[in-house]
């Protein structure tokens, strides 16, 4: 496993091996503390499913004609993908976060609950959900990393939300892929993919944002807008307190840095 350590409470983590310990989040706030161990070989079946679904999807002309219509740049074979996740895992995981009030207590610090404990408990929240999906995309052969970070689902937000996704390059893009926010759509789901709203100098800054040191807030967000929607989220590396205009790095200069925000 490569693990990356972006701030006390975010991370990036990409090629998860079976029974990896994986850190998902904190015992209290400010921390990152808490594991899980990523049992991958017990999803064989699931995973199984998921490619034989792929398969069929990206093949189906009728997907493909309204995919290049929605989405042009967007590359089938990992729609196809994505859109079979999304969609298997509910079927084969009905009560995928039926229990998540029993999450509170449920990990510890020595990884002793496996990931395939927590679907079959009905804990998963976007953590558990986006590990398995690094997991299968790995396997695909896919440049996909997890990322344990936060999430603003608007500008007039003042706090984030501590959030896992999932960010994917293919050809000379990069989106984030969101599989525990999936679209619903006539019974089905359709996967929440977003193409970064940045340029490749401000992609830099990004990631000289969140790499500063320890005195420093590593709190940086890029727009990502939604390829089916057209709407924007701003998914990134926060530490749970306030967001400052500056943190939102966006090719549309939606904001200004502001002086505020210094040493805080």
């Amino acid at each position: 496993m490569d693990f990356e350590k972006l701030n006390e409470t975010n991370c990036r983590i990409s090629n998860i091996q079976n029974n990896d310990k994986v850190l998902i989040g904190g015992s209290c706030f400010g921390k990152l503390d808490l594991e899980i161990t990523a049992d991958i070989d017990s999803f064989e079946v699931f995973f199984q499913k998921v490619k034989k679904n792929a398969i069929n999807i990206e093949n189906n002309e009728s997907m493909k004609k309204w995919l290049n219509g929605v989405a042009p740049d967007f590359d089938v074979k990992i729609f196809a993908h994505m859109y079979a996740f999304d969609n298997v895992l509910r079927k084969m995981y009905p009560d995928l976060s039926l229990n998540v009030s029993k999450r509170q207590g449920y990990y510890d610090t020595e990884g002793s609950k496996k990931l395939s404990q927590s679907f079959e408990d009905g804990v998963c929240q976007c953590a558990e959900i986006s590990i398995l999906a690094q997991a299968y995309f790995q396997k695909c052969g896919f440049e996909t990393k997890y990322f344990g970070g936060e999430l603003l689902r608007s500008l007039e937000e003042n706090f984030g939300e501590a959030h896992s996704f999932i960010s994917i390059k293919t050809g000379k893009n990069d989106y984030f892929y969101d599989p525990a926010n999936p679209i619903p759509y006539n019974g089905m789901f359709l996967p929440r993919i977003s193409s970064i709203e940045a340029t490749q100098a401000q992609k830099q800054q990004f990631e000289n944002k969140i790499h500063t040191q320890s005195v420093r807030r590593n709190c940086a967000f890029l727009e990502a807008k939604n390829i089916l929607t057209k709407t924007s989220w701003y998914y990134g590396c926060g530490d749970g307190a306030n967001i400052f205009p500056s943190f939102i790095i966006s090719k549309h200069n939606i904001q200004q840095p502001i002086s505020q925000e210094r040493n805080l």
